[in-house]
């Protein structure tokens, strides 16, 4: 019986003594570069995308070689990655567009004059080196078929841990939803 005790209180305290997890999320960057006032269409983000590997609550960096993944188990999205991103791009195009209404698809059917569709090809880096985001956007009207598309590939230079590194992201998820915009804007 106090082997029982003793093992219980081991695995108590070992437990007391892991690593806290941190959450992250990407918030949207509200520096942009231009801003369309003007713009006061119905902008619907349809659908965004991501690759297996970054769609885990993990965050997910690269190691020494761009075939090693780094998985950290204690630090973290906050919410579903997809939706996060999802948001985040939302929250770019309000912000560019300040007058238009944007909004994320639901199973309501809205009345939308353009549909956005993002596709994320890569969205990691190294935390001493780099964040990188590729992606490939689409640019729909309500009948689904396709106006505009186009990639994004960017980096941004970091030096330090997970809190330089989602900020970078950040960024360029607001880089992104500029080069949307633009695109968007041209189609008017």
């Amino acid at each position: 019986m106090k082997k029982f005790w003793l093992l219980l209180l081991i695995f108590t305290i070992s437990a007391c003594a892991s690593k806290n997890p941190n959450f992250y999320q990407p918030v949207a960057w509200n520096e942009t570069q231009l801003v369309y006032p003007d713009f006061k269409q119905n902008i619907l983000v349809d659908n965004v995308l991501l690759p297996a590997s970054q769609s885990k609550p993990q965050i997910t960096t690269l190691g020494r070689e761009n075939y090693e993944l780094k998985i950290d188990e204690f630090n973290r999205w906050g919410a579903n990655p997809d939706k996060l991103i999802q948001q985040v791009l939302n929250d770019n195009l309000s912000f560019i567009f300040p007058n238009a209404i944007v909004e994320n698809k639901t199973t309501l059917r809205k009345n939308y004059k353009f549909a956005v569709w993002v596709e994320i090809q890569k969205m990691n880096g190294r935390l001493d080196e780099n964040a990188m985001l590729q992606a490939s956007y689409f640019i729909k009207n309500q009948k689904g078929l396709i106006l505009k598309q186009g990639q994004f590939k960017q980096n941004i230079v970091i030096d330090g841990d997970y809190d330089a590194y989602v900020p970078a992201l950040s960024k360029l998820l607001g880089l992104l939803a500029q080069t949307i915009a633009d695109d968007l804007v041209s189609l008017k």
